[in-house]
């Protein structure tokens, strides 16, 4: 014997994609800002379990954000600069933005102005002594400056 009535099954899902429409088949930036913010409060109603229903809704949401964000040039321009950025210039950066640091407040840790510029753009590379004395100065573990991502 069936449970599930198609019928039911077909009108509540049409009901749904009708009214989720606009995160579902993202067009326009405040679609996308609709969808970020329906994830966000999916993330906080939803429990951490497996079988939780929303768990599916979090992952049809999340593809239809995937799918706009691979078709926006900046967010992609984004994330391939992100990714062909190495960790320790990464790691500089984000102490540089988040503690409002100049390439000058590195003059101890680092040493002059134009290495610290050389580093940041790619010319060279921070020594093992550089990477001690940051991790030192800003209480971060030195592993913080290498890339452990497995290819």
């Amino acid at each position: 014997m069936l449970v599930l009535k198609p019928e039911a099954l077909t009108s509540s899902f049409l009901g749904f994609a009708s009214e989720a429409s606009s995160i579902l088949h993202i067009k326009t930036e405040q679609d996308y800002k609709d969808a970020l913010e329906t994830m966000e409060y999916l993330f906080t109603i939803a429990e951490d379990a497996k079988d939780d229903p929303l768990n599916d809704l979090i992952e049809i949401v999340s593809k239809a954000i995937a799918k706009y964000e691979a078709g926006q040039e900046d967010i992609v321009a984004f994330d391939k600069e992100a990714n062909n950025t190495s960790q320790e210039i990464s790691v500089l950066r984000v102490l540089m933005s988040q503690h409002n640091l100049k390439l000058t407040d590195f003059k101890d840790e680092i040493g002059s102005k134009s290495l610290v510029s050389m580093i940041l753009n790619g010319k060279r590379n921070l020594t093992k002594e550089h990477i001690a004395k940051v991790s030192t100065k800003f209480n971060l573990d030195p592993a913080s400056f290498f890339n452990l991502r497995v290819a």
